[in-house]
């Protein structure tokens, strides 16, 4: 199997190593290349006495190289994959390296797995209650705190809150970082920027969307006092969503979902010092949506996913909530995509009466996936001079919100029917993929690339 060269430079950590890629993907100024199934590899000149040694295996996709560069993948392990991306690198016996390196993740694939058999630790019962005991009290008196602020901002009015300095917005979310509630500190963190923006295409107006959020906080606030009268389900999503975790022994006991997974589109995004990636999927014969999201920091890079436009072909286990949404990758193997359609596809009614539902189950939620299928991409009538686009269709369109992509989006669809994937937030979509011709196109997965990526 190969990638294409969309899907290893929608891999690169920045644009920096993105182009610094491109510069390695020269056959040329590579040695001993050679590939085995799915794992490649090859030798490059670098900066020290040895040449770097990279290798990757297409099927994570993951790589590993010996120079000295924190990134992942490094420049070197996007150069190699590119150069089979070019043309596929011949069979060959893997050298001594390689085997190594093919051996020690199977052993640890192996450990990880007589891990998960092994029987569970005993668990300090009496300790754990008092932990989930200390924890609700500290969450109870955030609550406390925050309904207070909530009550004396709106005694104040709105048009006070936009005069607000950001360090009270800061302050606040910071005590409820104290008070264990991270879900609530991203919210309330969010609102200066809401404060701040200029009116966008496709976006609720600064005010309606300052409005919007908090109210939002406080449904999160009233919903948490009243845990008792939600379902198990309802209650797991509120409980993540003031930024309760998942236990691993929760996780556990959820059952696995098979399916062959279509891998749409990547989304990176800056979450204070952390960096979150979601991998969108759809299974092809559930038509279940899921988001993986994972974290990482400078020093920890994120984990290996399924590139877009492959499918994933295995089990996904959904963490506890009413609607699910957010999953985790159990057993399976990346691929080509059987199909490069969008599975499962509507019309813009049934994505806004999809929404309605979602927040009719879960009124906090801020935005959720939607799939369309036979949609024209058009422009909106001007509206105070601010030119807008949609995506139509006989039941109505929905805003597309503004985006430096979107000229790539438009010009890809050129004026035809295309099937499009992205978030709707109640006012506007946010494309991710764009599936026209028999072709899928996926929005890069950091915004400074203002281009669309033929994926598969």
């Amino acid at each position: 199997m190969s990638l294409t060269t969309a899907q290893i430079l929608d891999l690169a950590p920045d644009p920096a190593s993105r182009k610094a890629g491109q510069d390695q993907a020269k056959p040329a100024k590579w040695s001993g290349l050679g590939r085995a199934g799915s794992v490649i590899w090859g030798e490059i000149k670098g900066s020290g006495a040895s040449p770097y040694r990279t290798v990757a295996d297409l099927a994570g996709p993951t790589s590993k190289c010996t120079c000295p560069s924190r990134k992942f993948p490094c420049k070197h392990g996007l150069g190699l994959m590119l150069v089979d991306a070019a043309g596929p690198l011949g069979e060959a016996e893997p050298p001594d390296w390689v085997a190594a390196w093919i051996k020690g993740r199977e052993s640890r694939a192996a450990a990880a797995e007589t891990r998960a058999s092994e029987p569970a630790k005993p668990v300090d019962e009496k300790a754990q209650v008092r932990r989930r005991q200390a924890r609700e009290e500290k969450v109870a008196g955030a609550l406390d705190e925050l309904d207070l602020w909530l009550r004396d901002l709106m005694r104040r009015g709105l048009a006070a809150a936009r005069a607000e300095p950001y360090a009270f917005w800061d302050r606040m979310a910071g005590r409820l970082v104290d008070g264990q509630a991270p879900g609530l500190a991203r919210r309330v963190r969010a609102l200066p920027g809401l404060v701040a923006a200029a009116p966008q295409a496709g976006a609720a107006r600064p005010e309606a969307a300052l409005g919007l959020a908090l109210g939002r906080i406080a449904l999160l606030v009233r919903a948490a006092r009243r845990l008792d009268a939600l379902t198990p389900d309802q209650a797991a999503g509120l409980r993540a969503a003031l930024g309760y975790p998942v236990t691993a022994e929760e996780m556990a006991a959820r059952s696995d979902q098979a399916d062959d997974w279509a891998v749409l589109a990547h989304a990176i995004e800056e979450e204070d010092r952390l960096t979150a990636r979601s991998v969108w999927l759809v299974g092809r014969r559930t038509g279940a949506v899921a988001q993986v999201l994972d974290y990482g920091t400078a020093g920890s890079p994120l984990p290996p996913a399924p590139a877009a436009g492959q499918d994933f072909s295995g089990s996904l286990a959904f963490q506890p909530g009413d609607p699910p949404l957010r999953a985790v990758f159990r057993d399976g193997r990346a691929g080509p995509a059987a199909a490069p359609g969008l599975p499962g596809g509507g019309s813009v009614a049934a994505a806004r009466d999809a929404f309605a539902e979602v927040l009719a189950r879960a009124p906090w939620i801020e935005r959720w996936p939607a799939r369309l299928a036979g949609v024209r991409l058009g422009r909106l009538p001007a509206s105070g001079g601010a030119v807008a686009f949609a995506a139509g269709d006989a039941t109505g369109c929905l805003p597309l919100r503004a985006d430096p992509r979107l000229p790539s989006l438009l010009a890809v669809a050129g004026g035809r029917p295309v099937d499009l994937f992205g978030l709707h937030d109640g006012h506007g979509l946010s494309p991710l993929a764009l599936a026209t011709g028999g072709r899928l196109y996926a929005m890069p997965a950091q915004a400074s690339q203002a281009v669309l990526l033929q994926v598969a």
